[in-house]
């Protein structure tokens, strides 16, 4: 995932990105609503607040890495490490979060110059405030987004309480092998 795509349409760059034609939208992505803003690690692995509840993955982020988020605010969360960086004014970067480092091209989110924070891939034990997680079943998926578009690589479906976003899920063999909160109008991936 190392370049984004041009223009209004997205553009693969990794077999490993799903790949799926997600409705735009558009303004200015939602940063309220996530239950959480920072991320301790837990007995077991787990992220918590402070309090001990689960941080999850959306509606505007994952913790304090929220969706729209310029890189330099990103970074100064403490939370993310910059993986590579974008490839030209229309490329995107991509970061790892420190507590759950990726190997080889596999990242945790994708960043541009023009959106900041585009994408963030689940990774290790996140989750959406509805439960899904890699790993899920299908069923649980649809029961969770009963407006769940399934695509011929991935589905997605609108973020509860963040219009501008979307969860995008690649499903295979009946599981979620891979699960991203974008911004509906990223160009990172597909």
């Amino acid at each position: 995932m190392g370049a984004c795509g041009s223009g209004g349409g997205s553009k693969a760059s990794e077999s490993s990105s799903p790949t799926v034609d997600a409705p735009a939208t558009s303004g200015t992505p939602a940063t309220s609503g996530t239950p959480a803003t920072s991320g301790t690690p837990a007995t077991g692995g787990a992220s918590v607040t402070p309090s001990g509840g689960p941080i999850y993955l959306g509606p505007a982020g994952y913790g304090a890495v929220k969706l729209g988020m310029k890189r330099a605010d990103a970074e100064a969360t403490g939370l993310i490490t910059v993986k590579s960086e974008p490839q030209g004014e229309i490329g995107c970067g991509t970061f790892d979060f420190k507590e759950f480092p990726q190997k080889g091209p596999n990242s945790g989110g994708n960043f541009s110059p023009q959106l900041g924070v585009a994408s963030i891939f689940a990774v290790g034990d996140m989750r959406t405030p509805e439960g899904i997680t890699t790993g899920s079943a299908a069923a649980e998926v649809e029961k969770a987004y009963p407006e769940l578009k399934k695509g011929p690589n991935a589905s997605f479906v609108a973020v509860p309480g963040n219009p501008e976003a979307v969860y995008t899920f690649l499903i295979e063999n009946g599981r979620v092998r891979q699960l991203v909160l974008d911004l509906a109008t990223q160009t990172c991936h597909n």
